[in-house]
């Protein structure tokens, strides 16, 4: 959908803005290729119901769309995850939240000019931290938590101008029941991540004894 695309870009350029400003390195969107719910941080994102002037049903889950309050429009680009599943409220930080520790992550990338996107990293923070987790990026299995990633370019022209493409890895891991992953753009050259991402993805695995169970107590094992 153009704008919902278009939406991305904009959410980009902004959102890097902010970031870039504030910290010495640049994340850039990542979402999870799985089942996922986004949990929004409350002092920037409410839910809409289907009777408020604001609602479009074209991004309602459950009857329920995600407004950004701080911008005053929708957040184009956290429905651009692929199997989005609802949304739950949070404070302090918004993240994608999978219940898995095997999938894709897909990476998007954005300017006004073709160009191509390096210098790009996958960085890991296990839980719990003192273990040692060993995580797999397409297929390669390494013991270092950040990862880098291949270049890719950016060379999709859009109607309105705007240039945009994405990159899909896929990441597994072994040694750690919860993971934190963010993509980031590594512009001192010195491999590690000192900023705050715009969103990050949250996976938490767990064995679970194959037992009847709701849902509700299903999710309460990561919490």
């Amino acid at each position: 959908m153009l704008s919902t695309k278009k939406g991305i870009v904009l959410a980009l350029c902004l959102g890097l803005a902010r970031v870039g400003a504030a910290s010495a390195e640049p994340s850039y969107l990542i979402y999870p290729n799985a089942p996922a719910v986004f949990r929004y941080d409350v002092s920037r994102y409410e839910l809409l119901g289907s009777d408020q002037v604001k609602f479009d049903p074209t991004y309602a889950i459950g009857n329920e769309m995600l407004w950004d309050r701080v911008e005053n429009r929708i957040p184009y680009e956290i429905y651009a995850a692929p199997q989005l599943t609802g949304f739950e409220p949070t404070t302090g930080v918004s993240e994608f939240v999978v219940y898995r520790d095997d999938f894709d992550v897909i990476v998007d990338g954005f300017g006004t000019v073709p160009h191509t996107l390096g210098s790009l990293y996958l960085r890991f923070w296990p839980d719990p931290a003192q273990n040692t987790a060993i995580v797999s990026v397409d297929g390669v299995a390494s013991d270092h938590l950040t990862v880098p990633l291949p270049s890719f370019d950016v060379v999709t022209q859009l109607p309105d101008g705007f240039y945009s493409d994405t990159a899909t890895h896929h990441v597994s891991w072994t040694g750690a029941t919860a993971m934190q992953i963010v993509v980031f753009s590594d512009k001192n050259n010195d491999g590690a991540y000192e900023g705050t991402p715009l969103y990050r993805i949250v996976a938490r695995y767990t064995s679970v004894a194959t037992q009847p169970a709701t849902w509700g107590q299903v999710k309460a094992l990561y919490r």
